[in-house]
């Protein structure tokens, strides 16, 4: 059922947000009229916002997992390569951004974090959970840097 949030709710959501990525990318994630939709037991499971699924809380960890949508005012409301894994644009990315593919990624991003797929021009090209830190790529040949979840439609 979607409704407005109580505002115990929001300041949740605002808490977990600033918490995952920062107070200024929390606040471009929040623009607009808010939505939840709620899950079986009445927690929240949905943010939308201005009519567009922006994020998803995840139940296993409690954070949440981005949207295309979301990723947009992601890279709008940050300096690269802040959030991001920036790709060689010569393949397709199909399920997996792999070693090969990255040129950079924010230092920050840890296993599990959510990252924004993007090309050399900061155009994104897919969302994803993070899977191999910045700090060990350097020293691997092969592996799966990124797990795609979303890749942008053309």
């Amino acid at each position: 059922m979607r409704r407005e949030p109580e505002p115990w709710e929001l300041a949740r959501i605002r808490a977990i947000l600033e918490y995952q990525f920062d107070a200024e990318v929390a606040s471009a994630l929040l623009e607009g009229r808010i939505l939840v939709e709620t899950g079986g037991k009445g927690s929240v499971r949905y943010v939308i916002v201005d009519g567009v699924r922006m994020l998803t809380l995840r139940p296993n960890d409690g954070l949440f997992s981005i949207s295309v949508p979301a990723a947009r005012r992601i890279v709008a409301s940050s300096k690269p390569p802040r959030y991001r894994v920036i790709v060689r644009g010569e393949r397709e990315i199909r399920g997996s951004v792999l070693v090969a593919d990255v040129i950079e990624m924010d230092p920050e991003l840890r296993p599990g974090d959510e990252a924004v797929v993007v090309d050399r021009d900061d155009k994104i090209i897919a969302v994803g959970r993070v899977k191999l830190p910045r700090a060990i790529l350097d020293g691997l040949a092969r592996g799966e840097v990124v797990r795609v979840r979303r890749r942008v439609k053309e």
